[in-house]
């Protein structure tokens, strides 16, 4: 066993760039995001990035100290799923501009909303939707498949007649490689031709 520290360290030097990005969001994630409050605690994932990146200041010659460098520097625990690390990562590859994460928008009814992605100057938000979200019993709680979709467009409804933004959602299904992910980007507007 190993602390989380050091397993960080270990993956973001030896796993695919994507894996180590997703592993190291969901550290600070687990570090650094307050569940109940649903905000997240900047100087906790500072404290976290400062001790991995001692550990890789201390080994500079270290095989995939390259890629941990960048990683610990792109690593953002507001990523809540994998797919919304790797869909940072691939956007910030293909030249989009860089979102805000979990992006807070409160709604006239006193509820909130959290965005996975917001682009507040471009009036633009988008959500990344894993499978989990209707299947998952835990994420479910309860509901049927139908309701979770009904639930999701009045929680998009709500927002857009809240901010008049437009939402893109996409999934693992746009994202079977960079190039597909990047059609997809084209296609709803967010990456040039």
């Amino acid at each position: 066993m190993t602390s989380l520290e050091r397993t960080v360290y270990d993956m973001v030097r030896l796993v695919s760039l994507e894996a180590a990005v997703v592993a190291f969001d969901a550290a600070l994630r687990q570090i650094a995001w307050d569940a109940e409050r649903n905000i997240y605690d900047e100087e906790r994932a500072e404290r976290f990035r400062a001790a991995v990146r001692e550990r890789i200041a201390a080994h500079s010659g270290a095989r995939g100290i390259r890629q941990a460098r960048f990683v610990v520097e792109f690593a953002d625990g507001r990523a809540q799923l994998p797919g919304e690390s790797i869909s940072r990562l691939w956007m910030w590859q293909l030249g989009v501009q860089s979102a805000q994460l979990q992006y807070r928008v409160d709604l006239p009814d006193g509820r909130y909303a959290l965005l996975d992605f917001c682009w507040p100057r471009l009036g633009r938000w988008a959500e990344f939707d894993g499978r989990f979200k209707y299947t998952d019993s835990t994420v479910m709680s309860g509901r049927t498949k139908e309701q979770v979709l009904l639930d999701q467009a009045q929680r998009q409804q709500a927002v857009e007649d809240t901010m008049g933004w437009r939402c893109d959602r996409w999934g693992f299904a746009q994202m079977a490689t960079v190039d597909e992910f990047a059609a997809y980007l084209r296609s709803i507007g967010l990456l040039g031709r």
